[in-house]
């Protein structure tokens, strides 16, 4: 196993190049220590998009001459012309702070100042709100972008459904898992306004948890003393903000939390139960999907529009079964790769929801993702492994993703840090106004 995905990780570029077909190429040598290691590796990584990897104490690093050579995975002329914005945007310090902090500062200012229309007309106020939301993450979808991290969609195309309230489950690898659903998410422009995500208590003290405590998300506790609590406080937030603030997909993680963290205790749970033991990914829980089921998804032949009418399985593959992780999405560490996602999309007519067979549906979901993870990580071709459906259902027919990559409009990631900068200026001299008159009155 161990040998299988190593050798499935990326290749390093060869160390020597050739004169004739590398002539507007120059081979620069880094020291990899200290601050101008860190600094040097930056700049080769980011700005020049070329590939960094620590081997010995000297690293060649080949730079183009050009930004629009064979390394550069830009998808518009717009792009190749940020090369020199883009170190300056995505990798120096402050970038990151400016990102997790003022931004979300501003994003309340506006928030704040749209308060009386939540009053008003709560329908507008959550479609702005949802606007607002997509902007503020689409800066983390940067990140992954603009490094060279692509998402490529296989299996059933799902985005006729981006309109319609459905359940979407994911496998859980990595914290890099997160940032690449909001860049796939991200370039579906009416999808993410109206996303809803269930996820581990934890990170609501994270940058982001007051950004998606605002949005109405779900913080979920895990634990035996807490899970029945638990799952009754998410069955009444699914009908108090779910249905009402018209959210679309809903977004769980069945695993509960990252496939390092759970493999050991899922394997031994596999064990004593007389279960299959898995490696790629782990036992599901049932309980979250099963509160879904029971509060919001449609009965059959059930015409009401407000409830979840379909089921998206997606399975996150990485190069080698070697996941990213945030600093890597954020820094570029590594160089560029393609991560799968894979969609199989049911009718939620299909799914069980009497428990035990609900529990066995979504184990056989799991047993297939560990499959073929397995046969990707040993062959590096992700096999075809078309939908599962239950027997005697009518199939629909659905059009197949074959390696489509999700792309995004560079200009847009322009503007709206254009947006943000402006905003942070506009609020920081209405702020700083406001203590002045006040210091002006006491003093």
């Amino acid at each position: 196993m161990s040998r299988n995905r190593r050798a499935g990780r990326s290749e390093q570029l060869p160390l020597t190049t050739n004169s004739t077909t590398r002539s507007a190429e120059a081979v620069f040598t880094v020291w990899p220590y200290g601050t101008w290691g860190l600094l040097s590796r930056v700049l080769c990584r980011n700005l020049f998009r070329s590939d960094v990897k620590i081997q010995s104490r000297r690293v060649p690093v080949r730079v183009p001459a050009l930004p629009c050579c064979d390394n550069c995975s830009a998808t518009s002329p717009i792009w190749c012309c940020m090369f020199p914005p883009r170190f300056v945007l995505t990798s120096l310090p402050w970038t990151a702070q400016h990102t997790t902090g003022s931004i979300r500062k501003v994003h309340f200012c506006w928030l704040l100042i749209l308060q009386p229309l939540k009053w008003l007309s709560p329908t507008t106020y959550w479609r702005i709100e949802g606007v607002m939301f997509r902007w503020l993450l689409s800066m983390v979808a940067l990140w992954s972008y603009s490094n060279g991290y692509h998402v490529v969609e296989r299996g059933d195309d799902v985005w006729d459904l981006k309109d319609q309230r459905t359940l979407v489950l994911f496998n859980h690898q990595s914290t890099s898992d997160v940032p690449l659903i909001m860049a796939a998410f991200n370039s579906r422009i009416q999808l993410f306004n109206n996303i809803m995500w269930i996820m581990d208590h934890i990170f609501k003290y994270t940058n982001f948890g007051l950004v998606s405590w605002a949005h109405g998300d779900f913080f979920i506790q895990g634990g035996k003393e807490h899970r029945d609590s638990s799952l009754v406080k998410l069955e009444n937030h699914l009908r108090n903000f779910y249905i009402p603030r018209m959210r679309k997909w809903l977004v769980l993680f069945p695993e509960g939390g990252f496939l390092k963290n759970r493999k050991p205790s899922s394997q031994r749970y596999a064990l004593k139960n007389n279960l299959p033991v898995l490696e790629n990914v782990s036992l599901p829980r049932v309980g979250a999907l099963k509160v879904i089921l029971d509060s919001v998804a449609a009965d059959q032949n059930d015409e009401k529009t407000d409830t979840i009418k379909h089921l998206l399985d997606v399975t996150i593959a990485y190069p080698g079964g070697d996941p990213l992780d945030l600093p890597t999405i954020f820094g570029g560490w590594r160089p560029p790769c393609d991560t799968i996602f894979h969609y199989r999309r049911f009718n939620i007519e299909e799914v069980p929801k009497e428990e035990e067979a609900l529990t066995e549906w979504l184990y056989t979901r799991y047993v297939e993702k560990e499959k073929i993870l397995q046969e990707y990580y040993d062959t590096g071709v992700f096999p075809e492994a078309p939908t599962p459906h239950a027997p005697g259902y009518l199939v629909e027919k659905v059009p197949r993703l074959n390696g489509v990559q999700v792309v995004h409009d560079p200009l847009e990631f322009v503007l709206r840090h254009c947006f943000y900068l402006a905003s942070t200026y506009i609020w920081v001299n209405i702020i700083a106004w406001i203590f002045s008159w006040i210091f002006s009155q006491l003093w």
